[in-house]
């Protein structure tokens, strides 16, 4: 059994968004064309309290962007995006929702940044994905979505370590940095990942 795995196709990473990733748009018609071979799909979303740990607006004097260091942790501070129950946390449209069968919630606690679509920050928050996946007996999942630097690229590597075949969607995920993401495609395809 498989599953495709959507990260963060939500309003605020879409153009005008507040996080807007540069060809997030370009992503929604190779994941049109892949959402009806899947019988399982989950939308792994971002919600964030408003206190949460990587807003710039929590710290005065800081600017988005800028790392800092709290308690030994280095934290790279963004503007607000993906709040809990606002419209820039809502799947943006351009793709069939009604194909999604299971959805999770990623960085839902303030002290916690968002990982994977498997866990959060160190594994200290368990999605509940795998328990899915293991409930439906996948052994096989699909990853497509935003950013591929930061949740694609985490959720391919706990996929990996949990014994699952990843396959990444090349037509259905956006990167920040094309250079870094590139750097990041090759580990991924030396370690077994296969890009589709």
């Amino acid at each position: 059994m498989k599953a495709l795995i959507l990260i963060g196709l939500q309003v605020d990473f879409f153009p005008l968004g507040a996080a807007e990733i540069d060809g997030s748009e370009a992503i929604l018609p190779g994941i049109n064309e892949w959402l009806p071979t899947f019988e399982h799909v989950v939308a792994a979303c971002f919600s964030h309290p408003a206190n949460h740990k990587m807003f710039v607006a929590n710290y005065p004097w800081r600017r988005p962007g800028q790392e800092i260091d709290l308690m030994g942790e280095k934290i790279l501070l963004k503007n607000y995006h993906c709040m809990e129950g606002s419209f820039g946390a809502e799947l943006t449209l351009g793709f069939n929702h009604h194909k999604i069968t299971h959805t999770i919630f990623l960085g839902t606690q303030h002290r916690l940044l968002p990982y994977s679509a498997f866990f959060d920050e160190n594994r200290a928050r368990d999605t509940g994905l795998l328990n899915y996946l293991i409930r439906n007996q996948i052994k096989e999942i699909y990853l497509a979505g935003l950013p591929f630097e930061e949740g694609v690229y985490q959720t391919a590597l706990d996929g990996l370590e949990q014994d699952l075949r990843v396959n990444i969607i090349n037509r259905a995920v956006a990167s920040k940095n094309e250079e870094q993401s590139q750097k990041m495609q090759i580990l991924l395809r030396k370690k077994g990942v296969k890009f589709v």
